[in-house]
């Protein structure tokens, strides 16, 4: 089966429903399931805030951001010289004189919506600010308000931590390390009660560390303990039964 289009991608990154073989098909695969973590967790930091003054990309970048959308060459923002593919940089429209804007020139076939605004923002969050996305997944004004060692599970020798920071705006992320814990399907990140009896899922944990926007209204007390499950690719999106590591915050009186 093919793996999902893009826009299907960028949907399911912004946390929007998907239809019945989309979902099917995430649900088993891990190529799919890494592009959508991966494309959530740079969602998750342009909403976690500002990443300070932010450079504009080279024209070439555009010229290829709007060669693969298949926008007409006069489509550019505003301020920035027109490009081509190949980097080349191309003359404005001139302007007749009416002052009406010149006429474009035919246009490709378009992708949807979705994937122009997912293109913009890596524009934006990537080209523009690599720095600045580094210093926001590791933000100096975050302070740790709570953490637990993850004991590994009967049947696993994985070991690791986790951790709650917390910003000056009370914006929280819990932040997991795993080692030693390689899965033959993929690995989930959930909060459960202490009774483990309730669950909130979190996302995927691609390689060792990962980072969890909590949602604002999450009471870690109600869900303290942090768990991490190897998952098969069985389209199920319930918990395995199967956690490699766990542990309970050790929360704050």
């Amino acid at each position: 089966m093919p793996h999902l289009d893009p826009d299907d991608v960028a949907l399911a990154a912004l946390g929007e429903p998907l239809d019945a073989a989309p979902r099917a098909h995430l649900a088993s695969c891990a190529d799919c399931a890494r592009e959508v973590a991966s494309l959530a967790a740079a969602a998750a930091v342009a909403r976690a805030g500002d990443a300070g003054e932010l450079v504009p990309p080279p024209a070439a970048v555009w010229g290829r951001v709007r060669d693969e959308l298949g926008l007409a060459e006069d489509v550019v923002p505003e301020g920035m010289d027109l490009a081509r593919g190949d980097g080349s940089v191309v003359d404005r429209p001139a302007d007749d004189g009416s002052g009406d804007p010149a006429p474009e020139s035919p246009r490709r076939h378009r992708r949807g919506p979705w994937l122009a605004a997912a293109a913009a923002g890596l524009v934006v969050g990537g080209v523009a600010g690599g720095l600045a996305v580094s210093a926001a997944l590791r933000p100096d004004s975050e302070t740790v308000v709570a953490e637990v060692r993850l004991e590994a599970l009967p049947g696993w020798s994985a070991s690791g931590d986790a951790q709650v920071e917390e910003d000056a705006q009370g914006r929280r992320t819990l932040v997991v390390r795993v080692t030693d814990a390689d899965a033959d399907g993929f690995r989930e990140v959930w909060l459960l009660d202490a009774g483990a009896t309730r669950l909130v899922s979190l996302g995927l944990l691609d390689g060792d560390e990962g980072r969890f926007a909590l949602p604002p209204g999450l009471d870690l007390a109600e869900f303290p303990v942090v768990d991490v499950s190897a998952e098969p690719f069985d389209g199920d999106p319930a918990h395995s039964g199967d956690s490699i590591v766990r542990g309970e915050l050790a929360l704050p009186a």
